[in-house]
Order: structure tokens, then C-alpha cells, then sequence
């Protein structure tokens, strides 16, 4: 539990992502989102290439890894990364910002309350009590910015990504699916 609080709590650095995209513009934050995305897959190249740098890269980091990213896997970081990357290049600045909030906010309380109170187990160790932390926690992030039906509609979806397991990791899914299917309803039927 103590491990999963400390690596759920690195997810609150990815806030400077969100709320730095709020204070410049689009080109801006490309660049910025950009280059930490290319110093992310830079060093997930070392670890492969390199098992001195793998063996520093876990000596450093092994609090906050998954077993998975011991074993060499990509990190949840640079697949927040690339997610928070494309959210910027594809979407308008606002439904960027709300589908990366999705993934910092929602995943956060979906881990938080699902560990501290989750008792219904639905799929994968995850709870019901972290499902519905994660659906009102994205539901409130999109109130604040979109037509209700929209804004329900990504938490939905955003937390059923963040609840099944696809394959992918969420941090990579989550935005980028609930964004394209706020975006669909924005854009087709006039929300």
C-alpha cells in the first residue's frame, strides 16, 4: 500500500503538465511536453542498451517502479508522457487539459480509494470503491469546462479504460480515448 501511495504520488508532478499548458500557448507546449517525451524514450533506449544504466535506473528509481518496469519495462512516466504529448498535439487546449487531468486526478483516486476502501473486486484487484472515486473525480475535472452529457460521457469512458485491462497502459489510453470520444460528440452533435 505505502508503495503504491508513493508512486501514485508522483502523478501530482504530472500536474505541471496540465497547468503549464493553461499559462502558453499550443507551439509552446509542444516543445516543453516535447522534449521531456524525448528525454523519457531517451532513457528508456539506455535501459535496454545498457545494463549499467538499467542497474542505476533501478537503484534510483525501484520505490516507484512497477515489477514490470524492473524487468526493463517502458515506465508508466513515459507513457504519461507520450499520452500527455499527443493529448496537446490532437485536441484543443481545453479537452487536452481535461483528458490529462482524467489521468493524473482520476487514476490518482482510483489507486488511493481502491487500496485504502476497495472491498467489491471488479477486474484485475480493482475495486468498484476505486471505480466510482475515478468516475467522480473525471466527471467533476470535465463539469467544469463541458456540456454535461459530454463531461459524464468522458469520466465514463475514462474510467472503464482506467478499469479494463487492454494491453496498453491507461496512462497511454486513458486521455487519448476519452478525448476522441468527447471530441466525436463536440464535434457531431453540437455540444
Amino acid at each position: 500500500m505505502a508503495q503504491e501511495l508513493r508512486r501514485k504520488s508522483i502523478h501530482l508532478l504530472g500536474l505541471i503538465v496540465p497547468i503549464g499548458y493553461l499559462f502558453t500557448e499550443k507551439p509552446i507546449a509542444l516543445i516543453i511536453v516535447g522534449i521531456l517525451t524525448a528525454i523519457a524514450l531517451l532513457i528508456e533506449l539506455l535501459k535496454v542498451l545498457s545494463p549499467a544504466f538499467m542497474s542505476l535506473f533501478i537503484r534510483i528509481f525501484s520505490p516507484m517502479l512497477r515489477s514490470h518496469e524492473r524487468k526493463g519495462g517502458v515506465t508508466g512516466a513515459t507513457y504519461y508522457l507520450i499520452g500527455s504529448l499527443l493529448c496537446v498535439l490532437i485536441f484543443a487546449k481545453t479537452l487536452a487539459i481535461v483528458c490529462i487531468g482524467f489521468l493524473i486526478l482520476g487514476d490518482l483516486f482510483a489507486a488511493v480509494i481502491g487500496k485504502q476502501w476497495g472491498r467489491t473486486k471488479l477486474v484485475s484487484q480493482k475495486s468498484l470503491e476505486g471505480s466510482l472515486a475515478c468516475f467522480v473525480v473525471c466527471a467533476l475535472i470535465a463539469l467544469m469546462k463541458f456540456h454535461p452529457i459530454v463531461a459524464l460521457t468522458g469520466a465514463i469512458v475514462a474510467t472503464l479504460i482506467e478499469l479494463i485491462p487492454t494491453g496498453l497502459d491507461d496512462n497511454l489510453t486513458m486521455p487519448l480515448i476519452s478525448g476522441m470520444v468527447m471530441q466525436l460528440m463536440i464535434t457531431h452533435w453540437q455540444f
